[in-house]
């Protein structure tokens, strides 16, 4: 995956950085200003890292299904709003205290980050796949602790800034830019190496470390450094009013941000899937995403406040009025961008800095309202904490609104347009205000704000072909809509006019249960009965097409299937199409919506003779949650004694080695590998009298009286015979073999997360 956008826009902010200490600094301020922005920038860094890592154990203790996912991002946010309010109430009953504080919190973060994946795992081994409410309780009081400790930090720094600064805008913009800095910075590490070469563990220890050096300089400095900065302490009265109030009230400033929060929050949910999508859904998209997209944020809070810092009051009312507009009309065209990006065979990344522009005219709101409703008192620190809370629960409501609600009524090209729409006219509000500091909106404002809208609602035309193009790049495709796309809070699965089956961008299979018409290789399927000799009941992990489900529901021998899906999508589009249409209906089929690993997880007592899982790639988003030594773990408790698992290796000797080293015996048939604690034999034999017994819809699938299915039968028998041959991919292989093969191959674990933020050939072949 091309990074190399994204450290370009990285360095953007580095040169904004040095610029702002060095050139637009009074040097008296300067030492001050560059320890704090480094400590900040440092402090931000492992917030990000806790973030991926920490979500990634609980999505594997509670599941990656939407209502999980919405449940720890938003008790994350919770978290750093609850800590946002603990540090302003800090930096107003001890003001001189602000760096102690903030060296305390940091300290305090680095012992929680010490034991976090210890904790996170024990309380997983006792609460996994809790009902909705007890995820939700168990998520708040695991994070509540450390978010609220990295919450804090802003306002109290804040608070200690204003009152040496004389400014709480510059003094927000700095840090604020600074902190989002380092988190950038940290998106773009985990993307590139972090993650890959330290695992979970390793990269949680790293955070921690810096957390550790940040809180003791902090703790220090701030100690040696209390008298002097006593001593230039700028009084409160010399940047207030005259009349001792603020421009904009403060409760303006907090509606202000909390719908920024909310509309920004719900950019980033549909940015992501459009970059999700484009990268064939790839760990490091949403880390690369959302550095850009933190980056944009930083640029803008400092860029602009300085802009807007010689400004009248209601000047910089409408400056932020001026980019909410812009952002909301920009907004709705950078979707259709990335799709044009990678129609020309260019790399998806390159339209990162389109993002990063919109972020920045988002990113800069914050500072600027704190700017006109907070004066640079001893409140200061208390004040910014009451728009910086708002901020972060706009943000989670756009989570819950946006990720949770909208996007499972309405497409992605709805969604975008109604963002756009909803920034232009908060923006148009901004504008439109009857009186700031005794002005009059001007007239322009009027124009500028319905432009806005319009253009916002006019971008929804430029939709057209866009999940084609993500999808299929510069191939012929990309110009043939597809047939169905079925759009929801889970994500986006889309069916071409040939019947082949994407998810998330990402061949998912088709809707084919012919032998003598393989497309899909359903010999696989249909190979069970060769190494399982009694698949009475059955679970079947992923629904997707239907395809292998109506296969295995069909089995002669089997009595139910349980099928477990994470999308429902899919049940919208199996009943169109023939071939897997009866599956829906049939009585011992039974479909669970839910993720994989929480269903199992709360269902200790289900039993199965065989459990089939058609995984997807092993270098997808969240794939070694199902690959991973904990998950076959978990399936093994599973299985009936003799019992068999199934499952696609998608041609990683990585997953047929992690399947050897929980189970002892194992047999690869194609890309798949049967594994139990029983020895499995090839008996060919009772294969074929099965086969000869198939039936779909009450036809036989191998008719003795249609020469090619006769043909078919044959070729299944010849398979048969290639487990006692020399290694080939189109053929089975034993035990004894795949040891010898795979016996130094990477072991996929939870730590270190196969291969998802490893650089892998993507091949995607239609299988």
């Amino acid at each position: 995956m091309v990074s190399a956008p994204i450290f370009l826009l990285l360095a953007v902010n580095a040169v904004l950085f040095v610029a702002a200490v060095f050139l637009l600094e009074k040097p008296a301020g300067r030492r001050d200003t560059l320890l704090l922005g480094i400590l900040f920038f440092c402090s931000g860094m492992p917030a990000l890292v806790y973030q991926i890592v920490w979500q990634r154990v609980l999505f594997a203790a509670y599941g990656v299904n939407a209502e999980s996912v919405a449940v720890v991002v938003s008790a994350f946010m919770l978290g750093l709003g609850l800590g946002g309010l603990l540090g302003g109430w800090l930096s107003e009953r001890w003001p001189r205290q602000g760096i102690a504080f903030f060296g305390a919190g940091e300290l305090g973060t680095a012992l929680f980050g010490i034991a976090s994946l210890r904790i996170f795992h024990w309380v997983a081994a006792f609460t996994a796949g809790a009902s909705l409410g007890a995820t939700i309780l168990w998520s708040l009081l695991l994070l509540i602790v450390p978010t609220m400790l990295m919450g804090a930090t802003l306002p109290l720094l804040v608070g200690h800034l204003a009152r040496f600064s004389g400014s709480v805008g510059r003094s927000v913009a700095t840090l604020y830019f600074v902190n989002t800095f380092g988190s950038a910075a940290a998106c773009a590490m985990c993307a590139g190496f972090l993650l890959r070469d330290f695992g979970q563990s390793g990269s949680v220890a790293i955070a921690a470390a810096l957390n550790l050096l940040v809180g003791a300089v902090a703790f220090f400095y701030g100690r040696s450094m209390q008298v002097r900065r006593a001593e230039a302490a700028i009084p409160a009265a010399a940047v207030a009013s005259a009349s001792g109030r603020m421009p904009l009230p403060l409760w303006a400033a907090m509606l202000i941000a909390g719908l920024c929060g909310f509309i920004a929050l719900g950019f980033e949910i549909a940015w992501f899937r459009v970059f999700s999508v484009a990268a064939s859904d790839r760990a490091p998209a949403f880390a690369l995403l959302l550095s850009a997209y933190l980056g944009g944020v930083a640029a803008g809070s400092l860029v602009l406040e300085k802009f807007a810092g010689r400004l009248s009051s209601s000047g910089v009312l409408r400056v932020i009025g001026v980019l909410l507009v812009s952002a909301g009309a920009l907004s709705v065209y950078l979707p259709p961008l990335v799709g044009m990006v990678v129609a020309q065979g260019i790399p998806f990344l390159w339209s990162a800095p389109a993002f990063f522009v919109v972020a920045g005219l988002m990113g800069a709101v914050l500072p600027l309202t704190c700017q006109l409703a907070v004066s640079a008192d001893e409140k200061a620190g208390s004040r910014v904490s009451l728009v910086y809370v708002s901020n972060i629960l706009g943000s989670a409501l756009g989570s819950l609104g946006i990720g949770f609600v909208l996007l499972n009524h309405f497409g992605l090209r709805a969604v975008c347009v109604q963002l756009g729409a909803a920034a232009a006219v908060l923006g148009g509000a901004v504008l439109l205000l009857p009186r700031v500091a005794g002005g009059k909106p001007p007239a322009w404002t009027v124009g500028a704000a319905i432009a806005g809208l319009l253009v916002a609602l006019a971008g929804g035309g430029s939709y057209s072909l866009l999940y084609e193009r993500l999808v299929f790049g510069t191939q012929p495709q990309a110009g043939v809509p597809f047939a169905h796309v079925v759009e929801n809070r889970n994500g986006m699965i889309a069916v071409t006019q040939d019947a082949v089956v994407f998810g998330g961008g990402v061949y998912d299979g088709r809707f084919n249960t012919d032998p003598t018409n393989p497309l899909n290789f359903v010999v696989r399927t249909y190979s069970l009965s060769a190494f399982a000799p009694s698949p009475r009941r059955m679970l079947m992990i992923g629904l997707s097409s239907g395809s292998w489900s109506q296969i295995l529901v069909n089995h002669p021998d089997v009595e139910s299937l349980d099928i477990l899906e994470i999308n429902p999508g899919y049940l919208q589009l199996i009943p169109q199409y023939p071939d897997v249409r009866s599956l829906l209906g049939n009585p011992k089929a039974h479909v669970h919506i839910d993720d994989a690993r929480r269903w199992l997880v709360a269902h200790p007592g289900e039993k199965y003779d065989v459990i089939v899982a058609n995984i997807s790639y092993f270098w997808r988003d969240h794939t070694s949650h199902l690959l991973s030594v904990e998950f076959l773990r978990l399936i093994r408790s599973h299985l009936n004694p003799g019992g068999v698992y199934f499952f696609n290796t998608t041609e990683s000797d990585d997953a047929v080695a992690t399947g050897l080293s929980v189970f002892p015996y194992g047999i690869r048939v194609l890309n798949f590998l049967a594994v139990s604690d029983s020895p499995l034999v090839v008996d060919k034999q009772r294969w074929m009298a099965v086969l000869e017994r198939y039936r779909i819809d009450g036809k036989p699938v191998f008719d003795p009286g249609h020469a090619r299915a006769v043909l078919v039968l044959q070729a299944y028998s010849a398979l048969a015979d290639t487990v006692s041959y020399a290694p080939r991919y189109m053929g089975m292989e034993a035990t004894e073999s795949l040891r010898a093969r795979t016996r130094d191959r990477l072991v996929f674990t939870e730590d270190n997360m196969g291969w998802e933020w490893r650089s892998a050939d993507i091949k995607i072949e239609w299988q």
